[in-house]
């Protein structure tokens, strides 16, 4: 079975320059874990929400070094705060990781755990065309097994 047989071909896209106060809104709106990020017509790059969650966490070496970089909510809030002003070119995966939709699942799934993604654009001949996430091929191997 191949990707454009399960991939969804709707794509929620967001541009390099909006802000993460703009890209956590769609996120939320539309109960989504994730953007393809396009400038023109062209895909150049990924934007979860656990790229934003890691970039409102202190980063390590704050924590060792004082205590209140994980107890104190007000420092967090307002890490967010300055966080929602930056770009998501600023923190999206890229250069993207894309597939063919005439790829095979098995393979289009093998590439996303070596990877460590849980969706992928898929993108034939520079355009997008859809997306596929590690969900959908589970549930789709899933159904193939009763």
């Amino acid at each position: 079975m191949k990707i454009i047989e399960i991939m969804s071909k709707k794509v929620h896209t967001i541009g390099p320059d909006s802000t993460l106060k703009e890209c956590a809104e769609v996120l939320t709106k539309h109960h989504l874990n994730g953007l393809v990020v396009m400038e023109e017509d062209k895909v150049v790059g990924v934007i979860t929400k656990a790229d934003i969650f890691k970039a409102i966490l202190p980063r390590y070496p704050d924590i060792v070094e004082e205590e209140r970089y994980v107890s104190d909510f007000e420092y967090i809030e307002e890490r967010v705060h300055k966080l929602f002003d930056m770009k998501v070119k600023d923190i999206m995966g890229s250069p993207p990781i894309t597939i063919s939709s005439n790829l095979p699942i098995i393979k289009a799934g093998s590439t996303m755990i070596l990877r460590r993604v849980k969706q992928v654009p898929v993108v034939d001949k520079g355009k997008l065309v859809g997306i596929i996430t590690l969900t959908d091929i589970i549930s789709n191997l899933m159904k193939k097994m009763k």
